[in-house]
């Protein structure tokens, strides 16, 4: 196996938590206040149910193929064609995942901290941080997220509690005002955001106390569940029915913060909460497209192909598209489909690996 490092069952879980809550923390009031209104913060409750049943079945799926990645086992399971075609779809899943993902960071550090800096020069300084840190292997990983994602938690948390001045619970009156439908349709978009843990399939054969997995899996899930919930709810105490217009509600929440004439002004601590996130999630992607490429062409290291493909990810999101907002209707869209295509792809794998076990015991 080309990778000798290992990670703990709790690392794996901190990067898995990264995958979707800092995005989530940005996003969710927007993208979900479209459709559900006041009631955006019972979107992610909704989408984290059937998210829940992809999660267990991904666990499962690893389980079934402790020492092989998604790579080796989808030939397995699908043939040598099929199953090359799964392994080209989880590489494109990581450039495609990290190339969106550094657009939106330079997006949001142009337009809220960093106005004069040219978006190239934000974006490819991450690039090369997270593709040094993706050199370092698996164990470097899951060390950077055991040391930076619990500071974000505290952060998080404190923000949320300086709030609490500005509140208006009476804006989430009258829940489910207009029946649940509204916020079941909150609920795709992020419910698209679980197809990042296929990333299980890279991710399972390197963790030293497997069998401690599902517990940490679980964990994460309600933990996730709890971050993108809150954020949705402290946004909409404070700005009601227009959450949903503004670009980065959030850091709008963190902006509200004023306690006397010591405590305001704190926007900054929103990176401390949202960079190292940001970072653990790219180099998480990054890493999949790296690894699984490298098996996939039968290398004996996946280290020569991270820097390329960390330049390929960095025209890929400065060439996605031109403008902020073509941006955000791409999110809304084709990267949903994208998304909920490697959840098919995902179920498919366990179902076929489900129905091969149940064969084999007759």
């Amino acid at each position: 196996m080309m990778e000798k490092g290992k990670i703990s069952a709790a690392q794996l879980g901190l990067l898995f938590y990264s995958v979707a809550a800092y995005d989530g923390i940005l996003y969710i009031p927007k993208i979900t206040g479209k459709d559900a209104g006041h009631d955006l913060w019972i979107s992610p409750i909704w989408a984290h149910l059937p998210g829940l049943l992809f999660v267990l079945a991904m666990i499962r799926l690893s389980n079934m193929f402790r020492r092989e990645t998604i790579i080796q086992y989808s030939e397995r399971l699908l043939g040598p064609w099929l199953g090359k075609a799964a392994g080209l779809a989880v590489i494109f899943y990581g450039i495609n995942l990290t190339s969106v993902i550094l657009r939106e960071y330079g997006d949001f550090i142009s337009a809220v901290f960093l106005r004069k800096t040219p978006t190239l020069v934000a974006i490819g300084g991450m690039v090369l941080l997270v593709s040094y840190a993706v050199r370092g292997g698996v164990e470097v990983l899951g060390r950077l997220a055991q040391l930076f994602l619990p500071l974000t938690f505290l952060v998080f948390g404190l923000l949320i509690i300086l709030s609490i001045t500005e509140w208006d619970v009476n804006n989430i009156l009258p829940i489910m005002g207009k029946g649940i439908i509204p916020s079941v349709k909150g609920a795709i978009i992020p419910l698209s955001w679980f197809s990042g843990y296929m990333m299980l399939g890279i991710y399972f054969p390197f963790v030293s106390n497997q069998r401690k997995t599902t517990a940490y899996a679980l964990l994460t899930w309600f933990c996730l569940l709890v971050t993108l919930s809150v954020s949705g709810l402290v946004s909409v105490f404070l700005f009601g029915k227009h959450v949903s217009t503004l670009n980065y509600p959030f850091i709008e929440v963190v902006r509200y913060i004023k306690i006397g004439e010591f405590i305001q002004h704190v926007d900054a601590l929103l990176l401390i909460v949202w960079l190292p996130g940001t970072f653990i999630q790219l180099t998480s992607y990054l890493y999949t497209a790296a690894l699984g490429a490298s098996q996939l062409l039968g290398l004996k290291q996946y280290r020569q192909l991270v820097f390329p493909l960390g330049l390929l990810t960095l025209v890929m999101s400065m060439w996605r598209t031109p403008s902020v907002d073509e941006f955000e209707i791409y999110l809304g869209t084709s990267q949903v489909i994208l998304d909920f295509f490697c959840i098919a792809l995902g179920l498919l794998l366990f179902v076929t690996a489900w129905i091969r076990e149940r064969v084999n015991r007759l």
